[in-house]
């Protein structure tokens, strides 16, 4: 019983000694006794007098000594934007202020990139309007240029050599092992139209660089393929003439038609008529096409290795 009593005593002064503050430490100094966070200032804000009765911070706390805070995070994410957008001439948003930041270096050159890409365009544009013999030369070097396929045979030339192998997703840029199956896509993709169907009456020749093929009087002539008209008028040999040149270089020749609305400098799809079979001079029976295709170097084709006339 008197164990038990003197642990009920003890307890009862460790509780009064807590109540009345006796029992914790006393080496931070009185003020120690209440704790009190700093209140938060606006830089440059002056510091007032602390109200009467109000007690100071603990040591630890005090400006100076021992842990500091550390920076507002609203005003450090602040200095970063501002820092982000260094690289421009500074007009940069602000509450109260206008506007947002104006690029001064990249969007400007983005514009600058923007308006003289359009006046190319509008100068390609006009230079297909315009009638003139300057104009066709301008013209066919555009369109040569849209429309020949690029030698890759040196870019992959430099890079074997730089890196020491083609890479495996550009099979096309290794000619030597694709050229075979871009041969067969290509001769399967290109198709020409026939200008006539009728009988082969003279085949062709080096001399005559083209063939004769008999048709009805009237039967509509299709063009070889898309091109722009070079010619049409009448010719010596062949009468009345339209030279067609494809985007491929090609030009394919058509004689001995009835003259129609066909100009030069017209533009003419694939299997679009270009003409009607011109009658035979004596009168009566089938008229006489000559048809002739001319390489890009210029060296008239056997028509008949193209195309099939029957």
């Amino acid at each position: 019983m008197d164990t038990r009593k003197n642990i009920r005593e003890r307890r009862t002064e460790k509780l009064r000694q807590l109540q009345q503050g006796t029992g914790r430490r006393t080496d931070w100094g009185p003020e120690a006794g209440h704790w009190e966070f700093p209140v938060y200032r606006e830089p440059g804000q002056e510091r007032g007098p602390r109200p009467e009765g109000e007690e100071a911070p603990p040591p630890w706390l005090r400006e100076g000594q021992g842990r500091e805070y550390g920076p507002d995070p609203e005003a450090e994410w602040n200095r970063k934007w501002q820092q982000e957008w260094s690289r421009y001439d500074g007009r940069t948003s602000y509450p109260g202020g206008g506007g947002g930041p104006q690029p001064d270096g990249a969007g400007r050159r983005f514009a600058v990139k923007v308006l003289l890409s359009g006046l190319l365009f509008a100068g390609v544009w006009e230079l297909f309007q315009w009638e003139h013999p300057w104009a066709d030369k301008g013209r066919e070097l555009v369109t040569a240029q849209l429309n020949e396929s690029v030698n890759v045979n040196a870019i992959a030339a430099w890079y074997e050599e730089s890196f020491g192998s083609i890479p495996s997703f550009l099979p096309a840029m290794n000619p030597a092992k694709h050229q075979e199956e871009v041969e067969k896509v290509d001769s399967v993709a290109k198709h020409y139209f026939a200008p006539v169907q009728g009988k082969l009456i003279a085949p062709f020749t080096p001399v005559q660089g083209g063939v004769l093929v008999s048709a009805p009087a009237g039967a509509p002539v299709a063009a070889l393929d898309t091109g722009r008209v070079e010619f049409a008028g009448t010719k010596e040999d062949t009468g009345f003439t339209v030279v067609v040149r494809h985007t491929d270089g090609v030009q394919s020749v058509y004689g001995h038609l009835k003259p129609g609305t066909i100009q030069a400098s017209d533009w003419i799809k694939g299997g679009e008529t270009v003409g009607t079979v011109a009658e035979p001079a004596e009168g009566g029976g089938d008229g006489t096409l000559f048809f002739a295709v001319m390489s890009k170097d210029g060296k008239a084709v056997n028509p008949a290795d193209v195309i099939a006339f029957d």
